[in-house]
């Protein structure tokens, strides 16, 4: 079964180079301008100062090695961007984005739990219809949330937990996105379920959305929403509801100020009919110094009532890996904050390094020192990303 499913990553492997040649030749349909190909390498080494005996930070998302260096992720990403307003070749697209490393184990698991994902992979026609209804289909990010699987593109090494506890990574499914001006564009989904998957169990559909606003060049909001008639683990009447908005302030050319809050609720999580509830609010501060030095610091409160979704509610003791536990009857609900300071150097454009301070709390016993059940944790990360 390995070996078919290495031959699988080969043959995608080998599919993307050839591709990737045919666009960078001047006797192909498209013209190598057409193409884009490009991708990270993202390595780390995470210090647990409470040196856990298990060597797993509780409660962490991707960084869950303690005292550990790690392979985060390799992406590879070969795509082609529809185009509104000129000729037909031109509106049609595609993204195949695949990941290699410890975190695709965790972003969906499209080869059964190996260390390979495709995290998209969908095909795009722009409609003509008044700008460009841009339509995808496929495997997608989702609309929700403001940190994304994509180390380089958040401020901070470590996720929060607002982004790996409870939102979606990733949707699969059909979407459909409009720009009324350069103030107000709309996105909305038809997709299959909360967790991202390429298939789905239930028999109805979700429906994510997002309102994107941007009424100064200085103020960008974000109102987004997600809602199931049939998410639960118990009964057909389950309703899964989840709704929450970005608040982005850039105060000067070189200070980002970014708030994020949700609310959301899963109707007959439990056996006994017990819902689940989850919400949180994080705020980003991100400045740069120069071109090379910046700083990104987070603070961060999340509220998981029922132990759904944290995990470790009354103090279970779980791996600590995303996903990795299911709620059990006598889940008892935790309250995490944690604050997360940053130091980011390029030396060169495309070379990313980081070194983080994180201090998890919690007002339950959910972390370890040793062998021993405590409430708070504390790391020190170093990250380096290569750009291509």
């Amino acid at each position: 079964m390995r070996n078919m499913k290495n031959l699988c990553v080969m043959f995608v492997i080998t599919g993307l180079l050839v591709v990737g040649l045919l666009s960078v030749s001047h006797a192909a349909v498209l013209s190598k301008e057409d193409f884009n190909l490009y991708g990270y390498v993202n390595t780390s080494y995470v210090q647990n100062f409470n040196n856990p005996a298990g060597k797993v930070n509780q409660n962490r998302i991707f960084d869950v090695d303690s005292n550990s260096f790690r392979v985060q992720l390799a992406q590879i990403v070969l795509e082609k961007e529809g185009k509104a307003g000129g000729a037909l070749a031109d509106a049609a697209g595609f993204r195949i984005k695949l990941n290699f490393g410890e975190d695709a184990e965790f972003t969906g698991g499209s080869f059964g739990g190996d260390d390979v994902d495709f995290q998209e992979a969908y095909a795009q026609f722009i409609a003509p219809v008044g700008n460009g209804l841009d339509l995808r289909i496929g495997r997608m990010n989702t609309l929700i949330g403001y940190e994304v699987i994509e180390s380089p593109y958040n401020p901070n090494f470590s996720r929060s937990w607002l982004f790996g506890f409870g939102q979606p990574f990733t949707t699969t499914g059909i979407r459909a996105s409009y720009d009324f001006n350069d103030q107000v564009g709309l996105s909305v989904g038809v997709i299959n379920d909360f967790a991202g998957t390429a298939s789905d169990g239930n028999n109805t559909k979700g429906v994510e959305s997002a309102l994107f606003l941007s009424p100064t060049d200085w103020l960008g909001l974000t109102v987004y929403g997600y809602f199931s008639a049939n998410e639960g683990a118990v009964g057909a009447d389950a309703g899964r509801l989840l709704g929450g908005g970005i608040i982005d302030i850039q105060v000067t050319d070189s200070t980002e100020i970014v708030l994020e809050a949700y609310y959301a609720n899963q109707e007959n999580q439990f056996a006994n009919g017990r819902n689940a509830r989850w919400n949180g609010f994080a705020g980003y501060l991100i400045h740069d110094f120069t071109e090379k030095w910046g700083v990104r610091l987070r603070g961060e409160i999340f509220e998981d009532a029922s132990g759904a979704f944290s995990c470790f509610g009354g103090g279970t003791k779980g791996t600590g890996k995303a996903g990795s536990c299911a709620p059990v009857a006598g889940f008892a609900g935790q309250t995490l904050w944690e604050m997360t300071y940053t130091l980011q150097y390029k030396p060169v454009p495309f070379l990313v390094t980081r070194v983080e301070f994180r201090h998890d709390q919690s007002d339950q016993k959910t972390f370890f020192q040793g062998t021993k059940a405590v409430d708070n944790q504390q790391t020190l990360a170093l990250e380096v990303i290569y750009l291509f």
